[in-house]
């Protein structure tokens, strides 16, 4: 027997696997033949799940009664609430959006006095709230449709039949509409809005002086003047340790010099402020307390023309003009500028100066300074031109 298993073992595995795959081939038909009459056993005797309809007598609910869809109580206006939602047969209020000039809900657009923008429905563009708009033709010829009563525009000279509300006749920036608006002569270049009504305010911010900072006040003798102040410098890149009193020797930090000017006690927390100045700047107080960072006083300011998109970086204390030669220059200084709020005022520098408030810009103009002002009206972006743009950055 042993040497017929030696002899035969390989013919043996053979016929133990044959007979495995015939016994699993078998039972894989017989699933499959069960399956089969599953599937047409529910097919042809099919299980119904009952129904939650609930039936309803459109004859006798009185909801449904033609007297109560067209009652008047369904005839009112849409809420802002449901903007987007009325009652039967009554339509909301549309409007066009002024960048993708796609259909939303009138309002996408905030009511009049509002402070925060809308947005769009359709692109996501901030909208900024309602304006008043008053009816400027009253019943006046307007043969071009351009929003300018015809006798005006023959009073200035302009072609009544062709000319477009955007055309900008002297080259001064403003369109014809907004000179009309404004009531000056839309063909001379030195009469035109003032160009300060199209700035605002992109950004407040304040420089701090790197490397400087206090360190410690010496208050053991009695006399303010023989007060010691410690502060830590940089110079060469390396930092130090500066000792200076109220009119002593200037110190120095990262290139800049300071003189101390004068030192006080804060009442609140009791403790010691040093007032100290750039060297040559005489009318200037930079205020420096015990291990806190100290700030230039004059905050940075960058403001943007709406009317050219461009930026101008200045800051307290500093003059900017705008316009040329031949548009008329402005010159203003900057009075004070808010970090928190970014309100910034400034004032002409003329025979008779007037203060301006410039409020911080919408936000889709400051964070895309596209050139496409998001405050309805606002004048429209013209291309910049190389030499005579009403828009100069001189900062003195």
């Amino acid at each position: 027997m042993k040497k017929f298993l030696l002899a035969h073992y390989e013919k043996i595995i053979l016929a133990v696997l044959l007979i495995v795959f015939t016994a699993m081939l078998y039972y894989q038909l017989m699933f499959i033949q069960r399956a089969q009459n599953q599937k047409v056993k529910v097919t042809v005797n099919p299980t119904e799940k009952p129904s939650d309809y609930e039936p309803v007598d459109f004859a006798a609910d009185k909801k449904y009664k033609m007297e109560t869809i067209f009652s008047e109580w369904n005839e009112v206006e849409p809420t802002e609430a449901s903007a987007t939602k009325t009652q039967l047969m009554t339509p909301y209020p549309m409007a066009e959006c002024v960048y993708c000039h796609a259909l939303i809900p009138a309002s996408s657009y905030p009511a009049i006095g509002e402070t925060k923008n809308g947005k769009c429905r359709a692109c996501g563009k901030a909208l900024a709230p309602r304006i008043k708009v008053e009816d400027d033709l009253a019943g006046k010829s307007d043969v071009n449709a351009n929003g300018i009563p015809d006798d005006w525009e023959k009073e200035m000279n302009v072609d009544a039949n062709y000319v477009s509300a955007e055309s900008d006749e002297d080259s001064d920036g403003f369109s014809l509409i907004q000179e009309f608006k404004a009531k000056t002569n839309p063909t001379d270049p030195l009469s035109h809005p003032k160009y300060i009504t199209q700035v605002n305010v992109s950004a407040v911010s304040r420089t701090r002086f790197n490397g400087l900072e206090l360190v410690s006040v010496d208050r053991t003798k009695p006399d303010k003047k023989d007060w010691q102040a410690t502060f830590n410098v940089v110079r060469n890149g390396n930092k130090r340790s500066a000792f200076v009193q109220i009119g002593g020797s200037t110190f120095s930090s990262n290139n800049v010099s300071f003189s101390v000017i004068d030192i006080e006690m804060d009442e609140k927390t009791q403790e010691p402020i040093v007032y100290i100045q750039r060297v040559g700047k005489a009318d200037e107080r930079i205020v420096c307390r015990v291990k806190q960072p100290v700030y230039d006083p004059a905050p940075r300011v960058r403001l943007l023309n709406n009317l050219y998109s461009r930026t101008i970086t200045t800051s307290v204390g500093a003059e900017f003009t705008l316009g040329t030669d031949k548009t008329g220059k402005e010159v203003y200084r900057v009075v004070s500028a808010d970090p928190t709020s970014k309100e910034v005022v400034v004032e002409s520098k003329a025979e008779t100066p007037e203060t301006f408030k410039l409020q911080p810009a919408p936000k889709e103009s400051a964070d895309t300074n596209t050139g496409s002002s998001a405050i309805p009206g606002a004048p429209p972006t013209t291309p910049t031109r190389k030499d005579d743009s009403p828009f100069l950055q001189r900062q003195r």
